[in-house]
């Protein structure tokens, strides 16, 4: 990735963490998503007295570009102070993304004025996820990114019900 669509995507994000609402646990998080079409998605946590209502950057950024009609990710990034995607985050990123798919992680450190830049990809943050696709739950399709992730030689394990 180009250093200044990195940056445009970090700034996307900075900018996002300052509107998350964390009135209870006082860690705001931003996060943007760059599409396959080159546009940029922020997100920021939004909490909620209910904890179970919360919801997080990483999701908040996916889900306002599925809104704008976006499927496909070509990059995440989380800015915080130690940001970490949690495992629900985790699920829904790989739902949007393909193998090659970057997560940047940015850590602004306990001053926030450090940035610490972790790039990774997303399909390594989940080992052994969940993929509907290869669980059968989700026909195959043209647009099905999740189509893409696997090998183009490898077929879907599909078991059938042995007859007697």
């Amino acid at each position: 990735m180009k250093k200044n669509r990195l940056r445009a995507l970090i700034d996307s994000a900075k900018h996002a963490r300052q509107k998350a609402y964390c009135p209870y646990s006082r860690f705001p998080v931003g996060a943007a998503v760059l599409t396959e079409s080159g546009r940029i998605f922020a997100g920021c946590n939004v909490e909620n007295a209910s904890y179970g209502l919360c919801i997080c950057a990483e999701r908040s950024a996916v889900f306002n570009a599925a809104v704008h009609g976006e499927r496909g990710l070509k990059a995440v990034c989380v800015v915080g102070k130690s940001p970490r995607p949690c495992g629900a985050c985790r699920q829904v990123l790989l739902e949007f993304s393909t193998k090659e798919t970057d997560l940047f992680i940015v850590d602004l450190g306990q001053d926030a004025r450090h940035e610490t830049i972790i790039r990774t990809k997303v399909a390594k943050m989940l080992p052994l996820a969940f993929d509907p696709f290869e669980a059968g739950i989700l026909p195959p399709n043209p647009q099905n990114l999740l189509q893409r992730r696997r090998s183009p030689e490898k077929k879907p394990r599909r078991r059938s019900a042995k007859k007697k």
